[in-house]
């Protein structure tokens, strides 16, 4: 029973589009751009997904600086470094799962001992320390030259994302539930976030660290996606207020710089407040958005979407302009 709704969980986070990467239309799979990433300092925009590479942009200008060239493989999320030009990419591969992007040397670091695919990455506050996530439910912790230090159990299905604590070593994790561990994989806490069976897409703490904001597939067990939810709780599990606006899954999460903004990824690009309130909205597309970042000044918004398109949008959620992948 276990290993048919780990399959069912693969195949909802996407991870069926790698069987459709070599199937006869492969097309389909190779639009989604998965993820997007505005470096701490501006200087860049990564973005990647099924498309066969990782593409960086100039932040300033928004043209295409480098490609690499990463064939047959889906990467899922990429995260910077707070101080260095070093990005996190994890991916959906069988061989290299994990591997750290030295932007300034065009070299690699590869991840070693990582068992499944990953989908969660987020460095510490300090970047001295990564944490992976696997998709059968462990966490893996390196620092920057690549040593693990650390390996646990973090979710008994699988864990989708995580998120560092913005001062101390604590992560939020979610999947089937939401855990959180300090670096060594001591447990803090670990609860449902209903009382039906759920899949938890993104989570990311409030840049305070007083709270953090869960984001889902909607029910478990609906053939359609139904009652998605944005969730606000604090670190002892108490759910502060939740959010039902919102047609398709919360992909992804974002809050900007100084925690007044938070930025959702779904049918539509919203705007939330630090209370709830939606401030701006999108218009709602069948082409739905997987990744979503700010730029570090807060100006600005990349998102990335199921059918390839990278877009630049105002803190208003007004669109600028789109990048050419």
């Amino acid at each position: 029973m276990k290993t048919k709704i780990k399959t069912f969980i693969f195949l909802l986070i996407g991870i069926s589009s790698l069987l459709l990467f070599n199937s006869q239309k492969p097309e389909i799979s190779r639009e989604i751009l998965w993820t997007t990433a505005w470096s701490p300092n501006g200087k860049f925009i990564a973005v990647g997904g099924n498309q066969g590479d990782l593409k960086l942009f100039d932040g300033k200008t928004f043209q295409l600086i480098k490609t690499f060239p990463v064939k047959d493989v889906i990467i899922s999320r990429l995260k910077w470094h707070p101080t260095r030009n070093l990005l996190a990419v994890v991916t959906q591969d069988r061989d290299v799962i994990a591997r750290i992007l030295n932007v300034d040397s065009d070299t690699w670091i590869d991840l070693q001992g990582l068992e499944s695919s990953s989908r969660g990455v987020d460095w510490n506050r300090t970047g001295e320390l990564l944490a992976v996530s696997e998709f059968e439910g462990e966490v893996s912790v390196f620092t920057p030259q690549g040593k693990r230090i650390s390996r646990f159990m973090a979710d008994p299905m699988s864990v989708t994302d995580l998120d560092w604590h913005p001062n101390k070593d604590v992560m939020v994790t979610v999947g089937s539930q939401i855990g959180i561990y300090r670096a060594l994989g001591d447990t803090i806490n670990n609860f449902k976030s209903r009382n039906k069976k759920v899949l938890l897409l993104c989570v990311e703490w409030h840049p305070s660290g007083d709270f953090f904001v869960s984001g889902d597939y909607g029910d478990f067990d609906s053939r359609e996606v139904e009652n998605v939810l944005l969730q606000f709780w604090n670190p002892d599990g108490i759910k502060i207020f939740e959010i039902t606006s919102g047609e398709k899954e919360y992909r992804n999460i974002r809050w900007n710089p100084i925690g007044t903004k938070l930025a959702s990824a779904s049918e539509a690009l919203r705007i939330w407040s630090a209370e709830g309130s939606l401030d701006a909205e999108s218009q709602a597309s069948d082409d739905l958005l997987w990744g979503v970042d700010w730029s570090p000044d807060g100006k600005f918004i990349v998102t990335s979407s199921r059918k390839g398109h990278i877009v630049l949008w105002d803190n208003k959620a007004r669109k600028m302009r789109e990048l050419e992948y």
